[in-house]
């Protein structure tokens, strides 16, 4: 005759390996949200940085950026959408970089993440 608790614990294994899977899988899917959300936050930084040292076109900040988030995120960022405004006078020039996109992530809720990330730069003109 058999324990009413015989075989009980393989079930409660299973349930406790199950759920540090998913424990596991969402934290590496919190992981991947922030790194890809600094990576954004980074590439509007530099972009803005490019576009005031460089001195060229917009043209040129949005290329750094779309090229920051190719190469460091690959596939993790998706629907990047790239806006730089430049607006200068004799004195002062000033850039302004906005990235936006969303973050597939995988784990157990592959809900994508919306992201934005803004970035200003400014530099002044020398008056003798």
């Amino acid at each position: 005759m058999l324990k009413p608790e015989a075989g009980s614990a393989p079930v409660e294994s299973i349930f406790a390996i199950v759920f540090l899977m998913v424990l596991s899988l969402g934290t590496i899917q919190v992981s991947l949200a922030l790194y890809g959300r600094n990576l954004i936050a980074s590439a509007a930084h530099e972009a803005a940085r490019a576009g005031i040292e460089r001195g060229t076109s917009t043209s040129e900040a949005e290329k750094v950026a779309v090229s920051i988030v190719d190469t460091a995120a690959g596939p993790l960022v998706r629907g990047l959408d790239v806006q730089v405004d430049a607006d200068a006078d004799e004195r002062v020039r000033a850039v302004r970089v906005r990235i936006t996109g969303t973050i597939d992530v995988l784990g157990p809720l592959p809900v994508p993440i919306p992201v934005d990330a803004r970035a200003d730069a400014t530099t002044e003109a020398l008056v003798e």
